[in-house]
């Protein structure tokens, strides 16, 4: 039985040559997965909660950066109606043939859950390689979190605001209750920077989430004065875009600019992280603006030197640009991560802030 830890859930993806615990979710009985990277070593394959280990050659085999189901194993695995349906759900998310390598005729909609509902179908796999990351690597912005960095060394204190949507909530985040408290009980990500910032500057840092699940770009702006400022925070963390699939992208970039600049108002020393969020399912007709979000993001970047942007939607893309599938990581099949890309939005940020 193997434990969370975040030390080890905040090592880059990008570096390095171990990956621990990447997620992957087995299509049918004989499904395959493709890796970040080709293993040389297995360091272990587990439920997602880390509680039980499989065996090569028994529940599993390893073809380059292809892992493969056999049948007669026990790994779990999901169904086509896990995945696709005849008829709207909950919520009504339709599938985009032209994206979906999958369709099926009569299966025009995309499945959804929340909570555990796609984790425990999911698995985890450590593993050695000796490959490159091929996408980009995000950058450290050091220079635009001068006041941060300083109450964090000196003051040895730092309050943070986190506001957002349901993502930045930390939602199916699996040690949170919209993630279900499932094994293996990980933090949501700004609790994991949270906990990472403590520990580097041996510093209290005072964090408060006031995001708000399903709230698009202008519920945010609207509540924000009464959200935000209330809470007289040094550094705010703001993850806006994935609820905003019609928002038109200058109207988008003005709103954020506007929350951006009451905070700095209220608070003259105060700092920015502005997060370019993950891509929604690339399956489904939930994906329209979001992709384009952060170029307006990064225009407020270069207007205001205490704004700097975590790229997500640059991370995610390049995630899926090696072939691993949105149903390996995702929390509910339409627009959650799991906890293996709720990791990588700390690691995204974490990079931000300290270079």
């Amino acid at each position: 039985m193997i434990s969370y830890d975040v030390d080890t859930y905040l090592l880059p993806i990008w570096e390095g040559d171990t990956v621990y615990y990447e997620t992957a979710m087995f299509m049918g009985e004989t499904g395959e997965c493709k890796l970040l990277y080709a293993p040389t070593k297995i360091l272990g394959v587990y439920d997602y909660g880390l509680q039980k280990e499989y065996v090569e050659g028994v529940d599993f085999v390893l073809e380059g950066n292809v892992i493969k189901r056999l049948a007669e194993g026990s790994m779990p695995y999901a169904k086509l109606d896990d995945i696709y349906a005849a008829i709207p759900g909950q919520y009504e998310i339709a599938v985009e043939k032209s994206r979906c390598p999958d369709y099926v005729a009569g299966r025009e909609y995309m499945t959804y859950g929340e909570t555990d509902t796609y984790t425990k179908k999911q698995f985890a796999i450590s593993y050695r390689h000796e490959n490159k990351w091929c996408g980009k690597v995000p950058q450290g912005k050091t220079t635009h979190f001068i006041n941060a960095h300083k109450k964090l060394s000196v003051d040895k204190n730092l309050k943070v605001v986190v506001y957002g949507d349901s993502i930045t909530t930390g939602c199916n985040s699996s040690g949170t209750d919209l993630g279900g408290n499932v094994p293996p009980y990980a933090d949501s990500f700004p609790v994991m920077v949270q906990k990472k910032l403590q520990s580097i500057y041996n510093a209290v840092v005072d964090l408060r989430n006031v995001a708000v699940g399903g709230w698009a770009t202008v519920n945010g702006l609207n509540a924000f004065d009464e959200r935000v400022l209330a809470e007289k925070a040094d550094l705010m963390i703001l993850g806006y875009g994935m609820n905003d699939r019609g928002t038109p992208l200058d109207q988008y970039k003005q709103m954020i600019a506007d929350m951006v600049c009451r905070f700095k108002k209220y608070n003259p020393d105060g700092e920015v992280v502005l997060i370019a969020p993950m891509l929604p399912n690339v399956e489904t007709d939930w994906l329209k603006n979001q992709p384009l979000f952060a170029e307006k993001l990064y225009e407020l970047e270069k207007e205001y030197p205490f704004v700097a942007v975590a790229d997500m939607t640059q991370m995610h893309w390049d995630i899926l640009s090696t072939g691993k599938r949105y149903r390996d990581m995702t929390g509910n099949n339409i627009n959650h991560p799991n906890d293996f890309i709720a990791r990588v939005y700390a690691q995204v940020i974490l990079k931000t802030l300290l270079g």
